[in-house]
């Protein structure tokens, strides 16, 4: 039985379980007041909020999202892994990419009275193409717009091969959006890890090294998945193998997963069926071939967007998987993500 997990304080009357801390405070109080005035025709048109991971950028911003008065229809709520989903599909069903990414900005802005984009990350020329649309379309229709992001607006597409085209998207968050920062040095997933529903319900086991992976698992209640029940999920050149595929419950083996070709596009597809994400055989980063690393990252990114509990079964603890000096982009991200886990040690063999 998991141990009651450490709380902020629960006694703040307006933002749910936590008091924010002051720089939280003045941003909540900002954004509160934006959202609660009258639209303009001129001046800002939203926050673009950004510091590092942990810092409690994307809750905050969801709390006022729910609280916005509005009805909930002309709310949009979007991940940056699910905006490049839309647009791969659309770019199926149009003759050019520009079609494409027109087609994807309306239907996302169409009808919006308050657009939120999460996690925002820009590290390839597509992606900031897109991006430039989406934020101009926004500023010239006056969508109050919140958006989040690890990286201030400079450092966006740092490549310096490519970071001029993301330069216009830039320039309208600079010239439309107010930039502030929330960066108080406390990454509260470290100080609140455990809960009892969603990704932070899951679990990370460390398996000790004369262990077991599925008598980790069974330790923990879940049933390791029997030889019989291993199955492909997916179909065509997409098809992986699955340890099991158990109605809201998928497992696999860290390589059948992360070393094959999965794309975040699979990810996406396999979080709207499966709700419990088990994975054993994880080894240290240096395990990790350089392709996995990043699909990785994408991955948590992913399971935490949709808020599905994952159990991590692995050979090394969380503090010890970085042990590379080359890390992939963004795996500060994910490595903090991992703190909301629960953690144990399991799997001693007989």
């Amino acid at each position: 039985m998991h141990p009651t997990p450490s709380l902020v304080d629960r006694s703040h009357p307006e933002l749910g379980t936590r008091v924010l801390d002051p720089q939280q405070r003045d941003l909540a109080e900002s954004v509160r007041a934006f959202l609660g005035s009258k639209p303009k025709k001129s001046g800002p048109v939203g926050f673009y909020v950004h510091g590092p991971a942990g810092r409690g950028k994307t809750w905050l911003m969801t709390t006022l999202v729910d609280e916005a008065p509005m009805p909930e229809s002309a709310k949009r709520r979007v991940h940056f892994h699910e905006f490049f989903r839309q647009l791969q599909r659309q770019l199926g069903a149009h003759a050019s990419t520009r079609s494409a990414i027109n087609e994807t900005v309306n239907t996302l802005l169409d009808g919006a009275g308050l657009l939120f984009f999460d996690e925002l990350h820009v590290h390839d020329p597509g992606s900031a193409a897109l991006l430039n649309t989406l934020l101009a379309e926004g500023v010239r229709r006056r969508v109050p717009m919140l958006i989040t992001s690890n990286y201030e607006p400079e450092a966006l597409l740092p490549n310096p091969m490519y970071h001029h085209v993301v330069v216009p998207g830039i320039q309208t968050v600079r010239e439309h959006l107010l930039v502030r920062t929330l960066d108080g040095g406390v990454d509260y997933r470290q100080q609140n890890s455990g809960a009892d529903h969603g990704f932070a319900s899951g679990t990370w086991v460390d398996v000790t090294p004369d262990g077991d992976h599925d008598t980790a698992l069974a330790e923990l209640g879940f049933a390791a998945p029997a030889d019989d029940e291993a199955t492909e999920v997916l179909e065509g050149h997409r098809a992986l193998r699955a340890r099991c595929a158990r109605e809201a419950e998928i497992c696999f083996d860290f390589a059948d997963l992360l070393e094959a070709r999965t794309t975040t596009r699979d990810f996406l597809d396999l979080a709207d069926r499966f709700e419990t994400w088990v994975i054993t055989g994880v080894p240290a980063l240096s395990g990790f071939s350089r392709a996995a690393r990043q699909r990785w990252v994408t991955l948590i990114d992913v399971l935490v967007d949709r808020d599905r509990a994952l159990i991590v079964c692995s050979s090394v603890s969380r503090d010890a998987l970085i042990d590379i000096d080359d890390p992939p982009t963004d795996l500060f991200r994910a490595q903090s993500r991992l703190a909301l886990l629960w953690g144990t040690s399991a799997g001693v063999g007989a």
